[in-house]
């Protein structure tokens, strides 16, 4: 026997969009809510179902409209304000995410969480020091503040304060060991190390792993037998390095070692002070790649022979706002002495092929890490957003020019325009969040007067 659908409430098509979503049919979700708003207008919770429908099909306009509606229903629920402001946040508008999160924290001045959004708004707004003031009073009502402790580390490290950044880096599992860890082995805590062996664990992105394996000379130099576990991809371009004893594949596999660390660990227990001190690693590029990069050079137009990526991993929850588009980098092609070349990986590479630009940017293909250094170090320039290959191009002492974000990551720092961890790379800086419009200007009159400087104009 069926309901009469004459007599089904508000909080009736709810429920049946709630369901809806949850079988993944988002068209149908969208109908009931929009049947339960058509009933009852300030139904919070339809309004937020909408928004989530509209997020997961990438319809981010759509759930921005959406939230707002449900953040303007009256009493204010803090659920919907804690949504526009991720929302916003999302949409690289932290200005608007910030206004949202001074109403909440009016509303409800002694709510722990509020702080916590409010100072993540306010760091995405470069008002750094207060925010790491209101992470820092948390943490010392909550210790095991795991979030508040990364932010913290993230803005005092972005700042240089390397003493206060890496102890508070150490909290980012929280309550976890590194993913890669073996179950077997202790981990190191930093007491003295002659003669042991150690087991070194990789974390975070292939980036992060290139930029640390710099510290493993020093952790060698305690004394330690260091071995450790590279993920495949890296291992040809990683195996010329000093500071490696062994090099395993296997967390769990015979090594004989008596401890393990996380990579991104060692800042932290080595007392990582200053970033001279610690060069970037020696990179080998795979030689069997020099016929064809050979016969990609040669394809060459222009004089000045610049790589370009304009995304990093797609994957990463911070790439929309690091990342900028093929057309973006489009206005160096204009200049006649500049040949570009798109080291581009991943699904943004489409926009290469696809884009009908023939030899204006020579595509160079999908390549391992060892044949990509190999190509970078043939290049005059390389002009990139921030990813893996930055820390590669660094590495290897191409001059690299990195396109940071208004919340870059800390390796960068939040000002100048030298790295403290790579001599040859030079920052140009975003003045508003998602508008690479200036910077790539300022970067075409970089390349005038390299080509100035080489006789090239």
């Amino acid at each position: 026997m069926t309901r009469d659908p004459g007599h089904l409430t508000a909080d009736d098509l709810y429920a049946m969009a709630l369901r809806s979503f949850g079988r993944e049919q988002c068209a149908a979700a969208i109908a009931y809510a929009d049947a339960c708003l058509e009933l009852c207008p300030d139904h919070l919770d339809a309004w937020l179902l909408q928004a989530e429908v509209h997020s997961l099909e990438q319809r981010p306009t759509a759930a921005l409209a959406c939230l707002t509606r449900a953040a303007a229903i009256e009493p204010a629920s803090a659920t919907a304000q804690h949504r526009l402001i991720a929302h916003y946040l999302r949409l690289g508008r932290p200005g608007d995410a910030l206004h949202v999160a001074e109403q909440l924290k009016s509303q409800q001045p002694d709510v722990p969480e509020i702080d916590y959004v409010l100072a993540v708004a306010r760091s995405r707004t470069g008002q750094r020091d207060e925010a790491l003031a209101t992470f820092r009073e948390l943490l010392r009502h909550n210790s095991d503040d795991a979030g508040s402790a990364i932010e913290a580390s993230w803005l005092a490290l972005g700042q240089r304060d390397y003493q206060a950044g890496w102890p508070l880096w150490e909290h980012r599992f929280g309550l976890n060991a590194s993913p890669a860890a073996s179950q077997h082995l202790p981990f190191w805590d930093g007491s003295p190390l002659s003669g042991k062996k150690i087991l070194v664990l990789p974390e975070g992105g292939y980036g992060d792993i290139v930029w640390a394996v710099r510290f493993l000379p020093a952790l060698k130099a305690t004394g330690a037998n260091v071995h450790f576990l590279c993920p495949p991809a890296l291992l040809l371009l990683l195996r010329s390095m000093e500071g490696v004893d062994e090099w395993v594949d296997d967390a769990e596999g015979p090594h004989g070692c008596a401890l393990q660390v996380s990579l991104l660990s060692l800042p932290s227990l080595l007392n990582v002070k200053d970033p001279s001190l610690h060069p970037p690693p020696r990179l080998q590029g795979d030689p069997s790649f020099a016929e064809r990069r050979d016969s990609l050079l040669a394809r060459a137009r222009a004089p000045l022979r610049v790589g370009i990526i304009w995304s990093g991993n797609v994957d990463y929850g911070g790439n929309a706002d690091r990342s900028a588009r093929l057309q973006d980098f489009l206005p160096l092609a204009e200049l006649p002495f500049v040949q570009l070349f798109s080291l581009q990986k991943g699904p943004p590479q489409r926009q290469l092929i696809e884009g009908g630009l023939g030899d204006l940017v020579i595509d160079c293909d999908d390549f391992d890490f060892a044949e990509t250094a190999l190509l970078i170090q043939a290049l005059d320039i390389i002009v990139m957003t921030d990813s893996a290959a930055a820390h590669i191009a660094g590495a290897v002492g191409t001059p690299v020019w990195v396109l940071l974000d208004t919340f870059p990551h800390w390796y960068h720092c939040f000002e100048g325009e030298r790295s403290d961890w790579y001599p040859g790379m030079r920052y140009f800086r975003q003045e508003k969040s998602r508008n690479w419009t200036d910077v790539v200007g300022n970067i075409r009159e970089a390349l005038k007067r390299v080509a100035k400087s080489r006789g090239i104009l």
